[in-house]
């Protein structure tokens, strides 16, 4: 569903995500047993007030229909969320952390945690909300959350962050030389001694033309390489947390073969990355128009990185300037309109244009990708039907004003209900309040 129109006009949510620092270092504090549950649909488990439901209605070829939940789309969707399992599960803070539709309980104890695990089920109870068992781990003396592995000694990161820079390989002739270290020289006034660790490599790649010839691998210049790598993949270049303060800033591009991507922060006028991401397209994308492929880059880095994003301001940067409005116009192209509709639940800012030249490292990557076992674009956003439940689009039916003079004139014949799409029965009363759909701003 197409909703720029009513986000443009809504006035923001600002409930905060839970502080990702805090969050991982109050795990870290020497639990032994970690539960991960998953909400079933979480959007879909909260309902939406009677007088806001009109506000989400769209048209299909079957008529006009509305959500009697929570849509995926909406600019206040995520902090809504968050609020309402905030609220659900407050009773169980001392030993539980809600972050969107994640769940972790951490217990000092394993009868310690059956009696949290218990307090949590009855509160998810109460509010009627169901949990995704295929995605819940039960009593885990390990847990993978928001980017890292903790345990009861350790907070370890994960690798998946900067995959893309540790399975860079070397390079082997003087132009994949030229190309890698152009790529990485962008960030030399963030990084000491950069010209020192780098000399090797430049010892080689400033050959003239006549003696490109003579260009040799040595032990040198791999060590510099693998050297280079490590300063772009640790502190204080690589940033372990966010920080709310400010916008962060996702720069992509893509090549014939793959994409890539680098989310940052700037700190004191200084460019701190927080994850590095690339993967290589398939058959069908490389026949993708040059701006579906830009898109298929915008949105296959959010899916990556959704953890860090939703949720926060983000600014996005690409080379490609028809893309710059694709936030707030209609784009002529059903595959980028198609990605505009999937951002709409992010914070995003501005979409601006960047040079080339200086979209060095996502540039660098895109051509370097990483093969992907998956195909996030092949998601089928929860819109499957289970046997015992009611179709999840059967909404309830918005009245027409023709439709409305013709029950007038036919003794207000009884219209039809249609099945709820909430995946919760008896939804409680005093979440209904909770989202107000769009307190919309005043012109």
């Amino acid at each position: 569903m197409d909703y720029k129109k009513l986000n443009h006009i809504t006035i923001k949510d600002n409930f905060p995500l839970p502080n990702m620092k805090q969050t991982i270092q109050r795990l870290g504090e020497g639990y032994r047993y970690f539960t991960k549950l998953d909400l079933k649909s979480g959007f879909w488990q909260i309902p939406i007030r009677e007088e806001d439901k009109i506000k989400t209605a769209f048209v299909t070829p079957f008529g006009l229909f509305q959500f009697n939940v929570l849509p995926q789309g909406l600019k206040n969707s995520p902090p809504t969320f968050q609020r309402v399992m905030s609220t659900a599960l407050e009773s169980c803070r001392q030993f539980c952390q809600v972050y969107l539709d994640d769940i972790v309980v951490f217990s000092k104890s394993y009868d310690q945690h059956l009696v949290h695990m218990k307090k949590v089920f009855e509160c998810l109870k109460e509010n009627n909300l169901q949990l995704n068992p295929s995605k819940c781990s039960i009593a885990h003396s390990n847990i993978d959350c928001l980017g890292y592995t903790i345990t009861k000694k350790t907070i370890t990161p994960l690798n998946d962050k900067i995959n893309a820079i540790l399975k860079l390989s070397e390079p082997r002739t003087l132009k994949q030389a030229n190309k890698s270290i152009g790529a990485i020289a962008w960030y030399r006034k963030f990084i000491k001694k950069f010209a020192e660790v780098a000399a090797p490599i430049h010892a080689v790649t400033n050959l003239t033309k006549a003696n490109r010839h003579k260009f040799r691998r040595t032990k040198d210049q791999s060590a510099a390489f693998y050297e280079l790598k490590k300063m772009l993949t640790t502190a204080p270049l690589l940033l372990n947390f966010l920080d709310d303060s400010r916008p962060i800033i996702l720069s992509t591009d893509l090549s014939d073969y793959g994409i890539g991507g680098v989310l940052q922060r700037e700190i004191n006028g200084e460019t701190h990355n927080l994850y590095y991401h690339s993967q290589l397209i398939n058959k069908a994308e490389k026949n993708y128009k040059t701006i579906e492929k830009d898109a298929l880059a915008i949105w296959k880095c959010f899916e990556r990185m959704r953890s860090y994003i939703l949720g926060r301001n983000i600014i996005i940067c690409t080379d490609h300037c028809p893309l710059c409005h694709m936030m707030e116009k209609k784009i002529s192209n059903k595959r980028v309109e198609r990605v505009a509709l999937l951002l709409q639940e992010y914070n995003i800012e501005q979409v601006i244009h960047i040079k080339g030249r200086y979209n060095c490292l996502p540039d660098f990557m895109s051509r370097h990708p990483i093969p992907e076992k998956e195909e996030i674009m092949d998601f089928a956003y929860g819109l499957e039907v289970s046997q015992d439940r009611p179709p999840v689009l059967g909404m309830a039916g918005v009245t027409t004003r023709s439709k409305s003079k013709l029950e007038t004139s036919t003794n207000q014949q009884s219209i039809p209900v249609y099945p709820s799409t909430s995946t919760v029965k008896d939804a409680p009363q005093k979440f209904v309040p909770h989202f107000d759909i769009t307190r919309l701003k005043e012109e």
